[in-house]
C-alpha cells in the first residue's frame, strides 16, 4: 500500500510517484535521498524546461552546463573555468556562515574542474539599511565573503549591491568564481567506467547542513529559527588545503573525475557522477569519516558539511590520493565504487539500506511545466516629472548619490584583499575587473557581474536583455570582448503563475541577447522560493560575464587623470527612456515610460569601435553608462581625483531627465586628447556609432551647459567637492555609526 505522507516533507503526489517507480514503499534512507534529489535546488524541476533556451554551443566552449563549472578557451592552451551560484536562504538565517560557505562552494566547483581560482565577484541585494537588522545582515555577509576569500588567497575583484525594501525578508547573496586551467589538466564530473573507487577527501562529515537542499527549495515564514541548524559551517583554512590537494591530484593525473559535495552532499555528487555515464554507484556509509559517530545513514548521505570532495579514481591510484590528502591534513577514505548496474546502492557494512535506479534521481526526476501568466509592463502616460523646485537636476542627482544605491561602494570592497596573487590590473571601482593571465601572450581576462532589479521588476523580458547588454558594454569600456556568461536566476515561488511568467520572460530576454551577441551560456544556478509568508521577491536574474583583452597594454581605465581631455558620448542614443532606471525607482511611480529597448547591432558596432580604438591608444579613459545614467557616470570618472572636474558645453537640444539619467545600455563616455577627436569621430561613423562631443575635464568644476527642448539655454553647476563628499558617505554613514 502506498505511503502518501512523508517524513521529509515530500509532497503527497510525489510520494505516489516514488511508490509507483519503486513498486514499494521507500525505506527511510531512500525517502531521504528522494527528498534531496527531487528538491527544487537539486532537480531544477520547475526550470529545466526553460533553461533549454540557453545555448552553450560555441567553438571556444570546452565544458558547459552539467559540469561543476563552465570552461571556455582563451589562448595558449589556457582556459577559464567559472560559475555563479546563490546562497540566499542560508545567508538570511546565518549571514556570516551563509555567505562564507557560498564562497567556499563556488570555489570548489571551479577547483573540481582542475582550475586554480584567480578571482571572486559578487552581487548582493538587501532591504533598506535604515532597518537595523539589514545593517547587521549586510555587515555580516560582507565579513563572511571576506572571511573565506581572504584566507584562501583568492582576490575579490568586483561586485555590485542594491538595497530595496522588497527584499526585506529575502536577501540575495550571489557569488561568482573564476579559475585558470591548462587545457590538458581539465577534469570532468563524469565517470568513465565501472570499477572506479569513490574516494572521500576533506573535512569529516557532521550534521551541519543536513537537508540544506530541501531548505533552499521552499519559502520562509517570519520565524525561521528552526532552519538554522541546516546552515553549513565554513572552514577556509581546510578549504585552502583541500584546494591544494585537489589541484595536486589533478596535476598528477590521478583522478578519473571529481565533484564537490555541494547541495545534498555525498548523495548528489555520487549519483550525478555515475549517472552521467549511465553507471551505478555503491556506497558504504560506515566508511565515511564522521565528526559524530551517532549520525544516521540518511544524515551522512544528506549532510552538506563543507570542504569535501568526491574523487573517482582507478584502484592503482587510490593510495597516492590518500597520501596527498594526509599530507594536506585532510580526512580521506575509500567509501564506494562505480558499478555496471545503473543503481544507487547504499550499504552500512553488510546491511543494504537503499537501492534506487539512478535515473530516477537524476534525468528522470519530476519535471514540471508550471502555469505562467505574462503581466504586461505598465506604461500609462502620467507625464514626466517637471524640472524645478524639488525636481531640479541638482536635487534629483543629490537624491541619487545620497542613497546607498547611488553612493560609493568602497566600504564593501575595503574588506577584500583584491590584489592577492598579483594578477589584478583593474579591481573594484571599474566597470569590469581586469586580471593578468600571466601567460606568454600578455593578454588579460575581464570579469563583470550585473543585475537590474528594478528594470526586471518592470519588464522581465527587457530587463533580461538589458543585463546582458549592460555586461557587454562594461567589458567594452575596458577594452575587452565577451567570451561567455554564467547566470544566477533569483525568483519567488514557481507555483505562482505570475512568478513563473516573470521567470520565463527573463530567460527569454537573456537567451535572446546572449544569442545575438554570440555569447554562450556555459553554467548557472536557479534560486526559487525566495519568498516569506507567501510574498515573493521581484524577479532578479543576475549574470556573470567573462571577457578577453588580447594585449593588457591596450586596457582603458575608468577614471580621468588629466585636465583638458575632451569628453564624448558614444553609442546608441535612440531610446533614452527612464523606465526601470534608478531615477524611476527613486521617484516611486512618477515615471511610467517603458524599460528601454536594445539595439544589438549598435552595441556590436560600439564593441568593434572600441576594440579598434583601444589598440591605437587614442582613448585615455572610458566608462559605461549604468546606474544613475550619464550624470553619475561622469562623477564616477572624476571621483578618485578631488581636483578633477567636468565642464560640458554643447548646443544640441536635449530632454534633460532622459539625457542625464536614462540607463539605456550600449553607451560610453570617452576621454581623449583633443587632437584625436577627428580620428575617433571618423572611426565611430565607420562602425555606425553615434559620437557626441560633450566638453572636457577641468580643474575642480562641475558645470554643464545645454539647451532644453524649447531651445532655452540652461546651466547645471555643482560644488564638486560637496558632490564627492555626499557620494563617499552615502553607504559608509550607515555602517560606521
Amino acid at each position: 500500500m502506498t505511503t502518501t505522507s512523508s517524513r521529509f516533507r515530500i509532497p503527497a503526489h510525489e510520494m505516489e510517484m516514488i511508490f509507483s517507480l519503486l513498486g514499494r514503499d521507500p525505506s527511510l534512507t531512500e525517502e531521504a535521498v528522494f527528498s534531496a534529489m527531487w528538491s527544487e535546488h537539486c532537480s531544477y524541476k520547475s526550470s529545466r524546461i526553460h533553461l533549454r533556451s540557453f545555448s552553450s554551443r560555441h567553438p571556444r566552449v570546452k565544458a558547459g552546463p552539467g559540469e561543476n563549472a563552465g570552461i571556455v578557451q582563451i589562448h595558449d592552451g589556457l582556459s577559464l573555468a567559472f560559475k555563479m551560484e546563490s546562497h540566499n536562504h542560508p545567508s538570511f538565517l546565518e549571514p556570516y556562515q551563509g555567505s562564507a560557505t557560498g564562497v567556499g562552494g563556488i570555489l570548489r566547483d571551479v577547483i573540481a574542474m582542475g582550475a586554480r581560482p584567480v578571482a571572486l565577484a559578487n552581487s548582493l541585494v538587501f532591504g533598506s539599511l535604515r532597518h537595523p537588522k539589514h545593517r547587521t545582515l549586510f555587515q555580516r555577509v560582507v565579513e563572511g565573503i571576506a572571511g573565506y576569500g581572504n584566507p584562501t588567497g583568492i582576490p575579490t575583484v568586483g561586485g555590485e549591491v542594491w538595497f530595496d525594501d522588497r527584499y526585506q525578508h529575502n536577501i540575495l547573496v550571489n557569488v561568482m568564481a573564476v579559475g585558470i586551467v591548462n587545457d590538458q589538466d581539465i577534469l570532468s564530473a563524469k565517470a568513465s567506467r565501472e570499477g572506479l573507487l569513490a574516494i572521500y577527501i576533506g573535512n569529516r562529515t557532521g550534521r551541519d547542513g543536513v537537508s540544506g537542499a530541501a531548505m533552499a527549495s521552499r519559502g520562509f515564514t517570519r520565524d525561521g529559527a528552526d532552519l538554522r541548524p541546516q546552515v553549513q559551517i565554513a572552514d577556509p583554512y581546510a578549504g585552502k588545503n583541500l584546494m591544494e590537494a585537489t589541484l595536486e591530484i589533478a596535476r598528477r593525473k590521478l583522478a578519473d573525475s571529481i565533484q564537490d559535495m555541494g547541495a545534498a552532499g555525498l548523495t548528489s555528487s555520487s549519483t550525478e557522477m555515475a549517472g552521467r555515464a549511465g553507471l551505478g554507484m555503491e556506497l558504504d556509509v560506515s566508511l565515511v569519516p564522521l565528526r559524530d559517530e551517532t549520525m544516521e545513514p540518511w544524515e551522512i548521505l544528506l549532510s552538506e558539511s563543507q570542504e569535501r570532495m568526491l574523487v573517482l579514481a582507478e584502484p592503482e591510484n587510490a593510495d597516492k590520493i590518500l597520501e596527498i590528502a594526509s599530507q594536506w591534513h585532510l580526512s580521506a577514505a575509500i567509501v564506494g565504487k562505480t558499478i555496471p548496474e545503473p543503481d544507487f546502492v547504499v550499504r552500512k557494512g553488510e546491511a543494504r539500506l537503499a537501492v534506487i535506479p539512478i535515473a530516477y534521481l537524476t534525468e528522470n526526476a519530476p519535471l514540471y511545466q508550471r502555469d505562467a501568466i505574462i503581466t504586461p509592463e505598465i506604461t500609462a502616460p502620467l507625464g514626466m516629472p517637471s524640472l524645478g523646485g524639488s525636481h531640479s537636476l541638482s536635487d534629483l542627482f543629490h537624491r541619487m548619490i545620497d542613497h546607498p544605491n547611488g553612493g560609493d561602494p568602497r566600504w564593501i570592497y575595503r574588506h577584500f584583499d583584491f590584489e592577492v596573487q598579483t594578477r589584478t590590473v583593474f579591481g573594484p571601482g571599474h566597470d569590469a575587473a581586469l586580471l593578468d593571465t600571466k601567460s606568454r601572450s600578455g593578454g588579460g581576462i575581464a570579469i563583470s557581474v550585473v543585475s537590474l532589479p528594478h528594470a526586471c521588476s518592470r519588464n522581465p523580458y527587457r530587463g533580461g536583455v538589458l543585463i546582458v547588454s549592460k555586461a557587454v558594454t562594461e567589458l567594452v569600456a575596458v577594452g575587452a570582448f565577451p567570451l561567455a556568461l554564467t547566470d544566477c536566476l533569483n525568483f519567488g515561488n514557481p507555483e505562482n503563475p505570475t512568478i513563473m511568467g516573470e521567470f520565463q520572460e527573463a530567460i527569454r530576454g537573456i537567451a535572446e541577447a546572449s544569442a545575438a551577441f554570440d555569447i554562450p551560456v556555459v553554467s548557472g544556478n536557479v534560486s526559487l522560493y525566495n519568498e516569506t509568508d507567501g510574498k515573493s521577491i521581484p524577479p532578479t536574474p543576475m549574470i556573470g560575464i567573462t571577457g578577453m583583452i588580447p594585449v593588457l597594454g591596450h586596457r582603458i581605465p575608468g577614471h580621468l587623470k588629466d585636465f583638458g581631455l575632451k569628453l564624448a558620448l558614444v553609442g546608441d542614443m535612440e531610446d533614452l527612456s527612464l523606465g526601470g532606471s534608478y531615477l524611476d525607482w527613486l521617484l516611486e511611480g512618477e515615471i511610467r515610460e517603458a524599460v528601454p529597448s536594445v539595439s544589438f547591432s549598435r552595441i556590436q558596432g560600439l564593441s568593434s569601435f572600441m576594440m579598434a580604438s583601444s589598440s591605437t591608444g587614442r582613448i585615455l579613459a572610458a566608462r559605461a553608462i549604468g546606474r544613475g545614467g550619464l550624470a553619475r557616470c561622469l562623477l564616477m570618472m572624476a571621483k578618485d581625483n578631488l581636483s578633477m572636474g567636468i565642464h560640458l558645453d554643447f548646443s544640441r537640444p536635449i530632454e534633460p531627465l532622459g539625457f542625464f539619467f536614462s540607463e539605456s545600455s550600449g553607451r560610453l563616455v570617452l576621454a581623449y586628447p583633443a587632437e584625436e577627436e577627428p580620428r575617433l569621430a571618423e572611426s565611430a561613423r565607420e562602425w555606425g556609432v553615434s559620437f557626441l562631443p560633450l566638453g572636457h575635464s577641468a580643474p575642480g568644476l562641475w558645470t554643464i551647459r545645454f539647451r532644453n527642448p524649447e531651445g532655452l539655454r540652461k546651466e547645471w553647476r555643482e560644488n564638486l567637492s560637496a558632490l564627492k563628499s555626499r557620494f563617499n558617505r552615502s553607504l559608509s554613514q550607515f555602517m560606521e555609526e
